[in-house]
């Protein structure tokens, strides 16, 4: 495995490399700012700042592919990673021991998004330019268990410490970003634009119109939108809930609130890092729509116990369940998505489909919204009845496509 990661292109390990260092030390905070929100301003206040800095996103996601291919992908991922390293530390300086400014504190997380939404759509392109066939698979499934570890060590420390040591994690955090751009400057090989001439934004819109009068993609983007929104929940409403109304003594120790949204994030995502070994033994056994169905069916429900509950074993038990669900769901997910893109429109296909993930995080502040007007049960049976219309979805399509 070491002599396959120093083969690689450069660019591709400085990339795995920062993208790691990013995604450990942003656990310990990025999944707790909804919290954080909610402790200076009210729910619904909160919710419409989450709605506001996922929309901002939304918006700078739709232009940096357009933007790489015009200025060139190092220059972009090293502006946009000097921007998020610079509104981290403003962020950490605005809530020290001295004082707390948490409109500041906002603003900053707006920016943040903003330039994370700039460089990583440039990142995967990079990567995808200075990778091959060949080595592409190694390449992501080392990507993708890195991400899953530093979720969870990420997220555990978080849970531990955000409470009480705010100030220190933002500071660790900005002073991580700024190492990140350090690497990013010194290692990474610059490349030429690849876009010329006055109709490329015409082109652009074009290309979107073309891939968006693919029905069968467009029910499945709404699917994934609708079932994957739960997910969304545990990030936004359930983790305030949680802060809010969440204490128990398990085996003579206090969980409060915070700790046990840290908990869940790596319960999560240790079974998610575990399980997927077993995955394709159980393609082959039970067939990839079979499996992906029963996925949903693990998936769904649970998250109604997970977004009403505040039982310790019931949550606990839950999210095992949806997580067994989540890492049946996942990788079948994705081989729809392969089977549904066409080869000449592939990177406005996966463009269109990374919007899903900045819908869900719309769909997530309007959890935060919604808290202080419904009750978690009502809630609980919302998000499930939307994520059962996506399950829907899935019925209507899998017939329709060509599956093992």
């Amino acid at each position: 495995m070491v002599s396959q990661l120093r083969s690689l292109n450069i660019n591709v390990r400085v990339r795995l490399l920062t993208s790691f260092l990013s995604r450990f030390f942003g656990n310990m905070v990025y999944p707790f700012m909804s919290i954080y929100l909610t402790l200076y301003f009210s729910d619904q206040t909160a919710g419409t700042m989450l709605l506001i800095i996922t929309s901002a996103a939304i918006v700078m996601g739709f232009l940096s592919g357009y933007l790489a291919d015009i200025f060139g992908k190092k220059k972009i991922i090293i502006w946009a990673q000097l921007c998020q390293t610079s509104a981290l530390a403003v962020m950490a300086l605005f809530n020290s021991p001295i004082f707390i400014i948490p409109s500041v504190t906002f603003m900053m997380m707006l920016l943040q998004n903003t330039a994370t939404a700039l460089l990583n759509p440039a990142a995967e392109a990079m990567i995808i330019d200075d990778s091959t066939p060949k080595n592409r698979s190694f390449i992501y499934a080392v990507d993708y268990w890195a991400m899953n570890l530093s979720i969870m060590f990420g997220s555990m420390i978080g849970g531990m410490f955000f409470n009480e040591y705010r100030f220190e994690l933002f500071t660790l955090l900005s002073l991580s970003s700024l190492v990140v751009l350090y690497i990013m400057v010194r290692y990474l090989t610059d490349d030429a634009p690849s876009l010329t001439g006055k109709n490329n934004v015409k082109q652009l819109l074009l290309m979107y119109g073309k891939v968006l009068q693919n029905r069968q993609f467009v029910i499945y983007c709404v699917a994934q939108l609708l079932v994957m929104s739960l997910d969304a929940q545990v990030i936004n409403y359930v983790s305030v809930r949680l802060a809010k109304s969440f204490q128990v003594i398990v085996l003579g120790h206090e969980f409060t609130g915070i700790q046990m949204a840290g908990l869940i994030r790596t319960e999560n995502t240790l079974i998610v890092v575990l399980m997927t070994l077993i995955v394709p033994s159980l393609t082959k056994r039970l067939g990839e729509k079979h499996l992906l169905l029963l996925g949903l069916v693990m998936y769904i429900p649970a998250f109604f116990f997970i977004i009403s509950s505040n039982n310790f074993y019931t949550l606990v038990s839950a999210v095992f369940v949806a997580s067994i669900g989540e890492v049946f769901i996942i990788p079948l997910s994705k081989t729809i998505l392969a089977e549904l893109s066409t080869q000449e429109l592939r990177g406005t296909y996966m463009a269109l489909n990374g919007f899903i993930y900045r819908g869900t995080a719309l769909l997530g502040a309007l959890g935060v919204m919604l808290a202080s007007t419904f009750s978690p049960y009502h809630l609980a049976c919302f998000w499930v009845g939307l994520a059962s219309i996506g399950f829907g979805c899935y019925l209507y399509l899998l017939p329709k496509i060509k599956l093992n």
